[in-house]
């Protein structure tokens, strides 16, 4: 068996290689104990320790010099690079893929070495089967090119947390967003008032959290009054502080009573936010719970980490174990994770109909191996200013100079890449097509622009924006823009779990970000209400409207109605700049042929709780000559 090398003796290694890398392998030169308890800082005691080490490891060879005068002589016998390489494969074996790539990045010659551990890192990426002595594990493992900020519900700002809380908790009803119906989940059945302000949930018998212990009313009492008993402290606790009573009835049985009609309610308690904690475990110490969170889902929490994320299945999950084992989210950099090989998913498969991959594999066409569908994103960039600040921003006349300054259809023309068309709200069917937009948009007059300037006051102050690193080059346009008409800007890259806190940084005058919004009012109405969004950014006046007419959204028994209320509130933004509504993008999938049986989501994410990996077919087998009955 091959010795296991320790992390030190390797950095020492590479540090004493580092510092002489002008010398070649195999040839002796002169080196004293003194340099090297410079270079490893410790003390010449320690120096004769290490050097044994290397040279039992055959890293490298010393001979003391023998009397006063005679040097000691130093011999590299291992090449560094691989030496490095096997340390990088050993550090993300044990999970520590991050760790790796910084080693890599700290003692790597040349590009060489990063381009082997990550075709190594290839070959082990999609589904894996290992074969035990009675057991067969099977693994999916991926990179993403983003951290996961929160594992907490109540704390869900970003599409990939609440794709991940997606698999660690459950909520008492799902939403079948392409049926526009409710399902079971820990309840099975529910009934309300006719106005929907009181409501009975029945809990199924048998639904157990990840620690073993059934879920009870308790734990829906806890989960909720969590929420909506601490509106300053948790981002989604909009949702919950119209509940004016919770009790339980039994230990199966929630009743619940409302501040008023809530034609929206139900809805609300399929989403992410609503996801049933237990009230022993998180009640205990949240802080500690959040880092390891336990839930009911298909997937229990096993590591999570800078460098990794790990899932494994739920065994006792009411509705059937999933038949992966095993989930590995890897944490990459966008240039690390576009170094990698796609990997073979053709023994991939789903248990569920593959409704959005099954539009793709249309929209595709049936002849490419590698095929590539364009779809426009539902969502768009945009301006938020903070009006709660002192500052030209809080000035109207300003932020229409800002809206003139900011001429969609050339940062199109100039920035290129996914931005496909201007954004006059939301969604893109608010927008209208290109060619309507063309019409509607006139180009920007400076005369105009200056006249708004002087009638704002704006005396030369600088501008801070904030924005995530992925829309840098949006927020450079514009600080380029403001700058040829003497508006002054800073740029502030802030990273995603920055941005994520409740309101704006205090010294933000404006963040520069990006909504992606499914086809549901919640989400709408999270923009208005969660306090990250835009109530923190109005001004006292037009947040208190704001939050009004959105509250009012769910009292409205009507759909369609809702809608226009929803679309009125969007028109109010809009005319008051509160919001600059900037670009539609387009998004690009590219898969391959083989992903045909997996399911993926809107947002190409996989479904962790339907795949599975399928080892063997009939036309294999029929194609090695085995006679099929």
């Amino acid at each position: 068996m091959k010795e296991v090398v320790p992390l030190l003796a390797t950095l020492q290694f590479l540090e004493l290689r580092s510092s002489y890398a002008d010398r070649e392998l195999n040839i002796p030169f002169p080196a004293t104990v003194q340099t090297l308890t410079e270079i490893w800082h410790c003390t010449p005691r320690n120096v004769k320790i290490v050097l044994r080490k290397l040279s039992d490891l055959g890293w490298i060879s010393w001979q003391p010099g023998l009397g006063r005068g005679n040097s000691s002589m130093l011999t590299f016998l291992a090449d560094a690079q691989d030496i490095l390489l096997e340390e990088a494969i050993a550090q993300t074996k044990k999970g520590d893929v991050k760790g790796a790539l910084e080693l890599i990045d700290r003692f790597g010659e040349s590009a060489q070495v990063k381009n082997g551990f990550l075709e190594w890192l290839s070959g082990g990426m999609g589904f894996t089967r290992t074969l035990g002595t009675d057991t067969v594990l099977d693994a999916l493992r991926f990179p993403v090119q983003r951290s996961i900020v929160t594992l907490d519900p109540a704390a869900i700002y970003f599409a990939f947390d609440s794709h991940i809380i997606g698999h660690i908790y459950d909520t008492l009803v799902d939403f079948d967003p392409i049926s526009e119906t409710f399902r079971p989940s820990i309840a099975h059945f529910w009934e309300s008032s006719p106005d929907c302000s009181e409501w009975i949930i029945h809990l199924r018998k048998g639904v157990s959290f990840h620690h073993g212990r059934e879920v009870t009313a308790q734990d829906v009492i806890y989960t909720f009054d969590r929420l909506r008993l601490n509106p300053e402290r948790y981002e989604q606790s909009w949702m919950f502080t119209g509940i004016s009573d919770i009790r339980m009835l039994d230990r199966k049985t929630v009743h619940i009573t409302l501040t008023g009609p809530n034609y929206l309610f139900l809805h609300l308690l399929s989403v992410k936010a609503s996801s049933i904690l237990p009230a022993d475990l998180c009640g205990a110490d949240e802080a500690a719970f959040m880092r390891q969170p336990v839930g009911t889902g298909s997937f229990k929490l096993v590591r999570h980490d800078e460098s990794i994320c790990v899932l494994e299945a739920f065994s006792s999950h009411f509705r059937g174990r999933p038949h992966i084992d095993r989930v590995e989210i890897i944490h990459l950099s966008e240039q690390d994770a576009g170094m990698l090989k796609e990997p073979d998913w053709s023994r991939a498969s789903c248990t569920e109909q593959n409704v959005y991959n099954g539009y793709l594999r249309k929209s595709a066409g049936p002849d490419a191996e590698w095929r590539e569908v364009e779809t426009i994103s539902p969502g768009c960039s945009m301006l938020v200013f903070n009006q709660r600040k002192e500052g030209p921003q809080s000035s109207l006349a300003f932020r229409r100079a800002l809206d003139l300054i900011i001429d969609r259809k050339r940062m199109i023309a100039d920035l290129g890449e996914n931005r496909i068309y201007p954004a006059r709200g939301f969604r893109t069917h608010r927008s209208g097509a290109a060619d309507e937009v063309e019409r509607m948009e006139p180009s920007p007059d400076a005369a105009d622009i200056y006249r708004l300037l002087e009638q704002s006051g704006y005396r030369g102050e600088t501008i801070l924006l904030s924005t995530r690193s992925r829309h840098v080059t949006d927020a450079q346009w514009i600080q380029q823009r403001c700058r040829d008409l003497g508006i002054r800007m800073e740029i502030k890259v802030r990273k995603a779990e920055d941005m994520a806190g409740p309101g704006f940084s205090p010294e933000d005058d404006c963040q520069l970000y990006e909504v992606v919004l499914g086809n549901d009012e919640i989400q709408d109405l999270e923009l208005y209400l969660q306090k990250g969004f835009f109530p923190s950014a109005l001004a006292d006046g037009m947040r208190e409207t704001v939050e009004a007419s959105a509250r009012a959204v769910m009292s409205d028994s009507d759909p369609h109605s809702r809608w226009h209320r929803l679309y009125e509130l969007e028109e109010l933004l809009r005319q008051s700049c509160s919001v600059l509504f900037l670009l539609h993008k387009k998004s690009n999938t590219r898969f391959h042929s083989s992903i045909q049986g997996i399911n993926l989501n809107s947002c190409g994410w996989l479904d962790f709780r339907t795949v599975w990996f399928q080892p063997h077919s009939l036309g294999e087998l029929g194609s090695k000559g085995i006679r099929l009955g």
